[in-house]
């Protein structure tokens, strides 16, 4: 057992080097663009339309593995380089979360039915918010919605359920959707790398828990629920 952990630090060791190396070509790939534009508009130059749609893709296409990246980089930090265990509010950390965010302009977040303090790493924690939290707003499909966030305490484990009135998961993709880079639309139409629930599988698992879709409420989309260590038990 303690090869097959060494195995995974290793690979996830690894998995960050490359992350990061790749990086710099992807920001060369992003940015050498721009620097032929501005060259040949500084020689007074246009630049036929069909070139210039060719640069925009090039560029679109660099941040979409910049998204990648950014997403296996988080993926591989997770146990990795996690905050020791501490006892944290579950409200608080939701709130403090949300609070973080850019994307949420036009969402209500109803936080009136959570309570618990879990045992975890307070990064790993907040990447599983914000990851949850995300996913509600990225695949809602609107610009404006509700997320209502609950927990409760369950024996020696907090449950955390987040409900969005979106679309909701079609049925047979409950499973599909916790994998590293899948999207039930296009990434670039979504703007993500498909990472999100991912990280906060990653993070559920290692806590001892587990996380998946539950059957919606009437009126509501998506309903994921995970269970995580109760503090103080």
């Amino acid at each position: 057992m303690k090869d097959v952990e060494t195995d995974q630090q290793d690979f996830e060791s690894y998995l960050y080097i490359i992350t990061h190396d790749l990086k710099t070509y992807s920001r060369a790939m992003r940015v050498i663009p721009e620097w032929i534009e501005e060259d040949l508009h500084g020689a007074g130059m246009t630049l036929p339309e069909e070139v210039v749609t060719h640069m925009s893709m090039l560029k679109s296409y660099a941040q979409g593995m910049d998204r990648m990246l950014d997403g296996l980089t988080d993926l591989s930090r997770v146990g990795r380089l996690s905050d020791p265990h501490s006892a944290i509010s579950l409200c608080s950390a939701i709130g403090a979360a949300w609070a973080r965010m850019s994307d949420n302009v036009g969402f209500d977040l109803d936080l009136s039915g959570v309570v618990g303090t879990v045992q975890a790493p307070q990064n790993d924690l907040d990447r599983l918010i914000e990851a949850l939290l995300s996913n509600a707003i990225i695949h809602h499909g609107t610009r404006s919605g509700k997320i209502r966030v609950s927990g409760r305490e369950d024996g020696h484990r907090v449950m955390l359920r987040v409900l969005d009135d979106g679309p909701g998961i079609d049925e047979g993709y409950e499973e599909k959707i916790f994998q590293p880079l899948y999207t039930l639309r296009p990434k670039d139409e979504v703007g993500t790398a498909g990472m999100g629930l991912a990280i906060a599988r990653k993070v559920v698992t290692l806590l001892g828990g587990h996380i998946g879709v539950l059957e919606s409420p009437a009126g509501w989309g998506c309903c994921i629920e995970c269970d995580l260590p109760r503090a103080g038990v």
